[in-house]
């Protein structure tokens, strides 16, 4: 049985391809929070990063929260992440005309309630609507316009959408369990969020999330968010074209990608193999390299490809930062130095909390608990329920009152 009273303690959820979080945990003051405990449980019912059996992943959920809660009491209110491999974003501008005053709360409430108003999607949910720059008068963009006297009013957001039927799966999976989802966090985002620091996304940086069913990727440029897409390749599509090359079991494949597993040349090394039926294969450790590094190859040219595209981040990205389970294998970094031209580095959560520091597999739940200690709600805007505008102006109501004091 869940406890639920506790409103000081906060639960956040990471369902992935290959395993699902829930990490418990306590805020202290902004930005601040003490991990008190944690469960891990092997994803069901998740491929490709996509629910396929709601009954299975509710199953999960259910245990890996009383895995991580104990005899602990928390409310339930849950966060967790969401992936739609076809997200959609746009960027958005709307304008008011406020008649020629000093811009108060009134006025930015009223801009921002424009811009939800006019962000609907057919059969698309709207989850981010992030405000980037604040536009006086036509001329000049700016962060806080609160007291500043103009005529006409603009705000430009970075919207995310996905599809409505993945949001309705999901919920549904909290529901069967009793369990009320109150916001969801696109992963790619969440991921961005606990990898980049704001030097990072100020100069332009790209956040590259090798997960195990697809690659999250997310784009920051003068502070902002960007660009936000999925590749639908990860580390399970590596173990697959190792059990496919060597003709072994897909949990072999995963155990010799792990233990053998390279993208730089070594030698003609040979590594014995113990089959279940007590026989050996022998293989070469070039062999397995020649196995692998076509995979990781392909998944940074999808991105880089697709990156061209943005005008923006060809020109003004300086940095990528890899992280994810997949992003562990050796000599990862060199060769995303080489096919994106950029210098990267592996981004790897750093957290008090043993089961989770230095571990870049756990990004996304380290996001998700950074944005829900996060009081400045201009980082992310909710949008989980029926009365949607009421919901997110709730929100951003409490981000006016933070950021405009």
């Amino acid at each position: 049985m869940i406890n639920f009273k506790n409103k000081k303690l906060e639960c956040v959820i990471d369902i992935g391809s290959n395993k699902t979080v829930c990490v418990i945990f306590d805020l202290q003051k902004e930005n601040a929070f003490n991990i008190l405990s944690w469960g891990q449980k092997k994803s069901n019912g998740v491929f490709k990063s996509q629910i396929n059996n709601v009954d299975e992943v509710s199953k999960t959920i259910k245990e890996v929260l009383n895995e991580a809660i104990g005899k602990k009491k928390i409310k339930n209110k849950l966060l967790s992440n969401i992936t739609d491999i076809h997200v959609h974003t746009k960027k958005n501008y709307n304008e008011i005309d406020i008649g020629g005053v000093n811009i108060s709360k009134k006025e930015i409430r009223k801009i921002y309630k424009r811009s939800i108003n006019n962000s609907s999607i057919f059969k698309k949910k709207l989850i981010h609507s992030i405000p980037l720059k604040f536009n006086l008068d036509k001329n000049q963009f700016i962060s806080d316009p609160l007291g500043i006297y103009c005529e006409k009013l603009g705000l430009s957001t970075f919207n995310v959408w996905i599809n409505s039927n993945i949001f309705k799966n999901l919920e549904n999976c909290f529901k069967k369990s009793e369990l009320n989802l109150e916001e969801v966090v696109d992963s790619g985002y969440a991921s961005s969020i606990a990898c980049l620091d704001n030097s990072e996304k100020e100069e332009g940086s790209v956040c590259i999330d090798i997960g195990a069913g697809s690659s999250k990727v997310a784009a920051f440029f003068k502070g902002g968010l960007e660009y936000l897409e999925y590749t639908a390749l990860g580390g399970n599509d590596v173990t697959n074209d190792i059990k496919n090359g060597l003709e072994i079991s897909n949990e072999l494949a995963e155990y010799i990608k792990i233990m053998h597993g390279g993208l730089e040349f070594v030698s003609t090394k040979r590594i014995s193999v113990n089959l279940p039926d007590g026989n050996k294969k022998i293989i070469t450790q070039n062999l397995l390299q020649g196995i692998i590094k076509p995979r990781y190859e392909e998944i940074f040219e999808i991105i880089r490809d697709k990156l061209d595209k943005n005008l923006i981040i060809k020109m003004g990205i300086n940095k990528i930062v890899l992280t994810g389970g997949a992003s562990q294998i050796t000599g990862l970094q060199n060769l995303s130095e080489k096919i994106f031209n950029r210098k990267t580095r592996i981004a790897k959560p750093k957290s008090s909390f043993s089961q989770i520091n230095g571990k870049p597999e756990f990004s996304t739940i380290f996001g998700l608990i950074k944005i829900r200690s996060s009081l400045n709600v201009k980082k992310i805007m909710q949008l989980n329920s029926e009365n949607k505008v009421y919901n997110l102006m709730e929100r951003f109501d409490n981000w006016v009152n933070e950021s405009f004091m």
